[in-house]
């Protein structure tokens, strides 16, 4: 499938991220929108699903973005149609501590 679109959602969640998180806000942003559809395609084992939970009824799949050796952030999404939709972006890159924090996010069930 060729995906058109990124969306990253306009949510209480991702605005308190970048509220947080304001001086990697452009960063974050400009990598998700130029390298999430080539990730997908060029390097689909660096992609992982977070197992068993959906958003919107849709599997979510999770990556995570570098800033340095020292930051990282996973960022949540689904594919709905021809688009990515991100939805969750966390500082917590363990993935059990972060499936946590994502199951407590409205919109995501078992």
């Amino acid at each position: 499938m060729k995906y058109k679109k990124i969306i990253i959602q306009n949510n209480k969640e991702l605005d308190r991220f970048f509220n947080k998180n304001k001086k990697y806000e452009d960063f974050i942003k400009y990598t998700i929108n130029k390298n999430t559809i080539n990730l997908i395609k060029e390097k689909p084992y660096k992609i992982k699903t977070c197992r068993g939970l959906k958003y919107e009824g849709k599997t979510i799949y999770e990556y995570k973005i570098s800033y340095n050796k020292f930051l990282e952030w996973r960022v949540a999404y689904i594919y709905k149609d021809d688009e990515i939709i991100i939805f969750f972006i966390s500082n917590i890159i363990i993935k059990n501590e972060f499936l946590k924090l994502l199951s407590n996010v409205r919109g995501v069930s078992k």
